[in-house]
């Protein structure tokens, strides 16, 4: 289990313990330096100052801080506390400005996906081992691919890379509208479904076929690929604006929101990875936003607001699973779908342009 830790206020989550129970089968670990985030997030420049002059001593102006971050900053000291108790999180002299982790970050993105042009809705199995040549149509992707093994399965593209899949798991590379006309001829409705959006940005720095804008989301038929006591899933920008604008598109499917959670990335230390400060750019936190269909009565016994802690991996933009943690409020499901997914996850229909980008064996090493 990678749950460290979990009260009715915050979790501490393990996700590189995460990924090493699911393909321990098959003697694979993660990069453990895509986790050794050991310091603060901050440019090169500000770190070499830092590192000539020191800490600046001067009085820093008092900066106001919305009633989020407040709360949030002070579950970050009981998360560090707990956190070192139990001797997850420890002190480091090493000061390299998390070098390891940005090295091999920036070694698991080079990784082609297979293009895709085209859309469809079969489904080819492969079992422990198979070639990606024999899962494409005319060197492309355009089936729906499933791993029926129990146990981890393992795909070879041509120029001899791993890919290694967790058991379970179906993905497909396309657009995230394309499981509309899955979902309707294969006649399987989703009873959870988490989606990243790529939401407008200006710096964001993933790759994505998508342009960067609302209209992909307002384009999905959410409805017509659930069941009536689904569980909708979406991370979202810190902007207020987003979070309003996400409340209305919930409502106009008939939807209402019942939880909003806050992820607190933080570093080995058990150090929010950026300062509470509203004057910034970046927050140390990321939201998800809890929904649920109208007409449903399924209860979901989620709190209502919740902090979940975690060492992010160094990957730009990977949000941490949460199967488990869900699973830790006594909540199971029987067909989760991931949209614009780039990883994949057991026993889960992943939709996305890089679906298994973070499945290579530049991410799992042996163990």
């Amino acid at each position: 289990m990678s749950i460290l830790h979990a009260d009715p206020e915050f979790a501490i989550l393990d996700e590189q313990l995460y990924y090493n129970n699911i393909f321990e089968k098959i003697s694979r670990k993660i990069r453990p330096e895509l986790y050794e985030i050991i310091s603060k997030f901050m440019p090169d420049s500000q770190f070499e100052a830092i590192k000539k002059r020191g800490i600046s001593k001067e009085k820093r102006r008092r900066c106001e801080k919305s009633e989020d971050a407040t709360w949030i900053e002070k579950i970050a000291t009981e998360v560090r506390k707990v956190g070192k108790e139990m001797g997850y999180f420890k002190e480091s002299s090493n000061q390299d400005n998390n070098l390891k982790a940005r090295e091999a970050a920036e070694k698991a993105l080079c990784f082609e996906t297979p293009s895709t042009s085209m859309s469809s809705t079969q489904v080819v199995t492969f079992q422990r081992f198979e070639k990606l040549d024999k899962l494409l149509c005319n060197g492309i992707i355009s089936n729906w691919m499933k791993c029926s093994e129990e146990e981890p399965g393992v795909v070879e593209n041509s120029e001899g890379q791993m890919i290694f899949i967790p058991p379970g798991a179906t993905f497909h590379v396309g657009d995230v509208a394309d499981v509309e006309q899955y979902s309707a001829i294969n006649d399987i409705l989703f009873d959870l479904v988490v989606a990243d959006p790529p939401w407008f940005n200006k710096s964001v720095k993933r790759k994505k076929t998508y342009e960067m804008n609302e209209q992909v989301i307002d384009n999905l038929d959410i409805r017509s690929i659930t069941t009536n006591d689904a569980l909708i899933v979406f991370w979202i920008t810190n902007r207020n604006w987003v979070e309003e604008e996400m409340r209305e598109r919930f409502e106009s499917w008939d939807m209402e929101v019942i939880a909003t959670w806050k992820w607190l990335k933080v570093t080995t230390q058990g150090e929010p990875v950026y300062d509470f400060d509203k004057e910034k750019h970046k927050l140390p936190y990321e939201s998800i936003v809890f929904a649920k269909k109208k007409s449903s009565r399924r209860e979901f016994n989620i709190p209502e607001k919740f902090v979940f802690a975690s060492i992010p991996m160094a990957v730009h933009s990977h949000k941490p699973p949460l199967l488990e943690l869900l699973q830790h409020f006594g909540i199971d499901f029987m067909q989760p779908l991931e949209l614009f997914a780039r990883s994949l996850l057991p026993s889960t229909h992943s939709i996305g342009f890089e679906p298994f980008l973070l499945q290579s064996e530049h991410i799992f090493i042996p163990k």
